[in-house]
Order: structure tokens, then sequence, then C-alpha cells
């Protein structure tokens, strides 16, 4: 066997010193758990047990924990999103970079789960005829729908168009909501804008029989300019440029009686000012999800009530149906809600949910238990 030359005991040494003071960097100073920028809980150390040595979960998790929790790992993540996008990919974990700088999620459906939905949906439908209760389903697009065309000239939209396609053969009566503008959505969000959820408040209209107010009767209250949503936690590309949040208000607002899983929320109105200081900032829209939510207008308005069937993406809606209904809203990833009961004591029913939502993840299976 021929002798080790210099440079290749070099290159063998400096590989050793760098696996060694990443082992030792990472059994000292592992990241954080809880990622401010990804807004999630990191992997924690795998607990040791024979079972999980055997079918493999323990070095899996191990793996997971090295990758997640070391040292440095946004300032990592930065510079192999600068690379993947130097390198022509045009994309980093998901998340496309449009033309205007903003982001554009990619998402893969999940035929399982929009099964369960949509069986989910049709147990829905005839509940609410045995209750002659009217409903309403309501579909949001995705960012990537409503915005595509910020996507690159090269990126093809045939997927989402059949995805959009599928869900309009199931669900001949639901109202595809669209004619979105580039400003009605975040930049660097899933979700829609105030301005956006106006926009659908305007189309369900006629569905749910209300005249909408002019948007001349709200007033624009800018309430933060720093804003990066979950399109830019999943893809860590620096540089990204924040959106603004600015909320429709108007007079009265603060009066309606909101409230969480029963208790009285902890702010006025319908926003939550006190998230605009974390990165979960479309929280302000009513302090986030929860179970059970209920808004109330002043005592003695006799309002008919709405029962709303919900994501996230109602959360910036609920402000404007709130001038022509009580509101009970249930999200049925945080409980299981009893819908016969419910659409029993409601005059009408909407269901309004993201596509992601609906064709990703069993959002509505609880409804089937």
């Amino acid at each position: 066997m021929g002798k080790v030359g210099f440079f290749d005991r070099v290159t063998l040494a400096v590989l050793a010193l760098m696996v060694t003071s990443g082992g030792i960097a990472l059994a000292f100073f592992p990241a954080e758990r809880m990622s401010v920028t990804e807004n999630r809980l990191l992997a924690e150390e795998p607990a040791f047990s024979m079972e999980a040595l055997a079918d493999g979960s323990y070095a899996a998790g191990w793996d997971a924990y090295a990758t997640e929790r070391f040292p440095g790992r946004s300032a990592l993540r930065a510079v192999r999103a600068t690379v993947e996008l130097a390198a022509g990919k045009g994309e980093v974990n998901g998340v496309i970079l449009g033309r205007d700088g903003s982001l554009l999620r990619r998402h893969t459906a999940n035929a399982a789960a929009w099964e369960k939905n949509r069986r989910a949906l049709a147990r829905v439908e005839q509940q609410a005829a045995a209750a002659k209760c009217p409903l309403t389903v309501a579909i949001a697009p995705r960012r990537i729908d409503a915005c595509a065309a910020q996507l690159p000239v090269c990126y093809r939209n045939d997927r989402e168009a059949a995805l959009y396609a599928k869900v309009r053969e199931a669900l001949p009566t639901a109202l595809l909501l669209s004619g979105f503008e580039e400003g009605e959505w975040f930049r660097t969000d899933h979700h829609w804008q105030a301005s956006g959820a106006y926009r659908a408040y305007v189309a369900l209209g006629d569905a749910l029989g209300y005249e909408p107010y002019p948007l001349a009767a709200f007033t624009p209250q800018t309430v933060s300019e720093s804003f990066l949503g979950t399109a830019d936690a999943a893809a860590g590309i620096p540089g990204i440029v924040p959106d603004a949040i600015t909320l429709l208000r108007y007079e009265g607002d603060e009066a309606f009686s909101v409230k969480t899983e029963g208790k009285p929320a902890p702010f006025a109105g319908f926003y939550d000012m006190e998230k605009l200081k974390t990165r979960d900032g479309y929280g302000v829209f009513l302090g986030g999800n929860y179970g059970m939510l209920t808004v109330d207008p002043e005592e003695g308005d006799q309002r008919p009530t709405l029962l709303l069937v919900k994501d996230s993406f109602a959360n910036a809606l609920i402000p404007f149906l709130a001038r022509h209904y009580r509101i009970v809203a249930v999200d049925p990833r945080y409980g299981r809600p009893d819908m016969n009961t419910l659409l029993a004591g409601a005059d009408k029913a909407l269901v309004l949910c993201g596509l992601e939502t609906l064709a990703e993840s069993p959002f509505l299976a609880p409804l089937l238990r």
C-alpha cells in the first residue's frame, strides 16, 4: 500500500477536526428547541430503548436531532437557501421564489386526507338538511393559485389546475373563491390579507343572504410592517422583504364580545395586538385558532346565529361576518364538535377553509367520529 500523501493527511485531519468539533458543539451548545424563525419545536434528544434501537427509530431520532439542533442552524439554513437558488433550483424546501421576490409555497395533495374530508362534508350536508339549516361551503385558493402571475416563467401550474378541477367535480355546489388581486395576499405567508378576506366577505353575500358593507365603511390600520409568514419560515431565504399587516377597522368593532373555549378573550374586539410581538403575526386576528370561539354583539342585539366550521383562513373573515351574525365558530382540528346540537341552534351554517387544508390534511375527519 502506498504512503499517504501530505495533502491527504491534511484533508483527513481537517475532516476529523470538523466532525469532532461539530459533535462537541452539538453536545454542549445545541440550538434552542423552539425555533422562533420557523415557529415550531425542533427535534429533541431521543430516549434510548432496545425496541427503538431494533426498529431504527433511535438512530433516526439522533439523525433528526443532529440535523435540527446543530449550532448556527439559522445561518446554515440561509447558506443552504442561497446555494440552492444560485444553482438555479428556483425553490427551497418546497417554497418557490416568485418573480417579484415573494414566496409561493408548493403543496402536495393527500388522496386519503381528501377522501376523509369529502365524506365529512357529505355528512355535514346531511346533518344540516335534517336540522333545516341552510349550509354554504366556501374554499379559499392557495397563494400559488391566487398569485399565479408571480410564478417563474417556466413553472407549470397543471397540478394546481387539476386539483381545483377535482374539487369542483366532487363539490359541485361549493363556492370556490377567486378573483383576488396581488395585494390581497401576504407575500410571505399562505393566508390572505384583511383586504383578501373582505373580497371573500363580498363574494359570500349572495350565498348567505346579506348585503355587504362597502369598502368605504372600513378604515385601514397598518399594525405591522415586519411580518414574515409560514412560507418564509419554511424556506429560510435571506433578504426577503417583510409583509405589512393592515386591518380593516370599523366603528364599534371593539365592543364585540369574543370568547375562546368558553372564556373571555384577553383582548378587546377581534384583534390580539400582542401577537404582533411574536413570529405568529397572523395571530393578530382573534389570537389564533381554537376548538370553539363565539362572537356576540352588544347585549340585546338579536342578530341571527351563523355556525362557522373553519380553519385559520376564517380568522381574518370573522370581523366582517360579525356585522351580520352572532357567530359560533369551530375548528375540528382542536376538538370534536357536536354538529347536530350546533346546527339545531344555528340559523345558517358556513364551512370555510383553504384548499390546502382540505386537500392535504384530514381537517374534517373528527366530524366523522
